[in-house]
């Protein structure tokens, strides 16, 4: 797939007969507020542990010799398919559907009518009339001719009772009329005179169908849903710090805390535009990007001046296959940035453009923003036209935008991870394993990066050392939801789970696959050896 730009409430007078029940709820309201203090002490006390960060040097002499695979990496964004390896996404990677096992389906039977039965040829002579002879004919002749017909196959039963052999009866009868002129009318009508009276008579239905056609452009039905939907049993609803909460667990690897957190501070301030920018980009690395999505939008309604969100937002639109939209986020960064609105054309609407046209449109924007300035990188507009490249697969150019952009901003782990992810498309996944050390390193809770790493090695044969890290981001993902106990969302990511079953069916493990399937993570630790 092409490589964006990588940027990027729900979850919720007394009389005296009933003094008694008010005493009662109080009562049981004093227990209930009680456990959710002990329940929010024991969340903010949590000691996070980042996870520990791996060894490249000792990954890559571990790795199995006979079975590295260089052909096809893919980690975020959209390498040549393998034989047997996933394709991943533009900042993430994502298994192919050519590896998932095809649903067994089950037969369709068509319904019988009795309409289409296929009916015994009569051995009768067919004989063709022209128009001329047609238009001749009187109503007499016709009458005549359908009683004609009725008396040749009077003795064929299986004829007797069809529906054309009553309609012919009908007209020997005399009981439908099908005058001389009424034929002729209906024959003065030209072809194109046709054609119009029945585009004219189904416009609706046409109407529909284009709509049909459109729908599948949208973000519904690419499951981006319009508003956000929050986590149940959010403990951290009942802490007015939940913001300033999130940012210091974000500060200490710990992504799905954070990102409860910023969930509670969205919910207890919906007109907050950096809670809704925390949440998306906080989602964008617990690989969540539908609701990354989401959450960046709701910012960006609010605030329309915060640039990264855009950034992060086309990122995300490109992770899900959606590079209209992932265009047109990088055009709004244009248009929103005081430095570089001016090069922004008015007198071309963007959303009329078809997709190849769109992005030679940005990709010519973003390359007179660089030359605006030669003598000072901007990462930013080199991040951004390392997105553009990696949609349109040009590779080699991303990874140079994305060095160049590293040159200025060596500490922005979300750069390393995209330099990685591009590197693994190029089919260079020993350098990507070093660029996403390099992202662990700088942020050892990122779990989009952990879970690129995961690709690699399977990518490499690595397939342990793969399921390994795949387990750590689930880990991580599990460990502020089981603060909760009695809540049954489960927020883990199915594209990790969904990769790590593939893993346990290259190892050969099916029993250990089924594991997977209940997503039983005690079992998985165990057989892994994970703490």
């Amino acid at each position: 797939m092409s490589l964006n730009k990588l940027v990027g409430g729900d979850c919720g007078g007394n009389n005296s007969l009933i003094q008694l029940s008010n005493i009662v709820r109080r009562d049981a309201n004093s227990q209930m507020q009680s456990r959710s203090d002990s329940m929010v002490s024991e969340f903010l006390a949590q000691n996070y542990q980042p996870p520990a960060t791996f060894n490249m040097n000792a990954l890559l002499n571990n790795l199995p010799k006979d079975n590295v695979q260089k052909g096809a990496s893919t980690s975020s964004y959209v390498p040549e398919v393998s034989a047997h390896h996933p394709v991943s996404r533009p900042w993430t990677a994502g298994p192919s559907p050519s590896f998932m096992a095809q649903s067994m389906m089950p037969g369709f039977h068509m319904m019988q009518q009795p309409m289409l039965h296929q009916q015994p040829v009569a051995n009768i002579p067919i004989q063709f009339v022209n128009e001329a002879e047609v238009e001749a004919m009187e109503s007499d002749d016709v009458k005549a001719k359908a009683q004609e017909y009725v008396n040749s196959v009077k003795e064929d039963d299986e004829l007797a009772y069809n529906q054309f052999m009553s309609f012919m009866k009908k007209i020997s009868a005399g009981e439908l009329n099908l005058g001389e002129s009424e034929v002729k009318d209906q024959r003065k009508l030209s072809r194109d005179e046709i054609l119009d009276e029945m585009a004219e008579k189904y416009k609706d239905e046409w109407d529909k169908l284009s709509d049909v056609t459109n729908y599948w452009d949208t973000e519904a039905a690419n499951g981006i849903a319009k508003e956000y939907t929050f986590s149940e049993g959010n403990v951290m609803l009942e802490n007015k710090s939940a913001l300033e909460i999130g940012k210091e667990k974000l500060k200490m690897g710990d992504i799905p805390g954070a990102v409860l957190c910023f969930e509670a501070a969205a919910q207890q301030q919906p007109d907050s535009a950096e809670a809704w920018f925390l949440l998306g980009t906080t989602q964008a690395e617990n690989e969540q990007d539908p609701l990354a999505i989401t959450a960046l939008k709701k910012s960006l309604e609010i605030n329309p001046t915060q640039l990264e969100g855009y950034i992060t937002l086309a990122a995300a639109y490109t992770n899900e296959n959606m590079s209209r939209y992932a265009y047109i986020a990088l055009l709004d960064w244009l248009k929103a940035s005081p430095k570089y609105s001016d090069i922004f054309p008015q007198d071309v609407d963007p959303r009329k453009l078809d997709v190849k046209d769109l992005e030679n449109h940005v990709k010519a924007l973003y390359l007179k923003a660089v030359h605006l300035n030669m003598n000072q990188i901007d990462p930013d507009v080199q991040n951004a036209l390392g997105v553009v490249f990696n949609i349109s697969q040009e590779y080699d150019k991303a990874v140079d935008c994305f060095k160049t952009a590293l040159m200025v901003a060596s500490d922005n782990a979300k750069l390393w991870n995209r330099l990685g992810a591009t590197l693994a498309n190029s089919d260079k996944s020993e350098q990507a394993v070093d660029a996403y050390h390099q992202a662990l390193n700088l942020e050892p809770g990122f779990i989009r990066a952990r879970y690129n790493v995961g690709i690699t090695c399977m990518n490499l044969g690595a397939h342990r050392q793969a399921a390994e890290h795949f387990l750590v981001a689930l880990n991580q993902q599990h460990k502020a939801t089981s603060m909760f106990p009695e809540s049954s969302t489960d927020t883990s990511s199915s594209t990790i789970w969904t990769t790590l079953r593939m893993v346990c069916a290259f190892m050969g493990e099916h029993e250990l696959a089924k594991q997977v399937d209940a997503r039983n993570l005690s079992e998985l630790n165990k057989f892994f050896e994970l703490d």
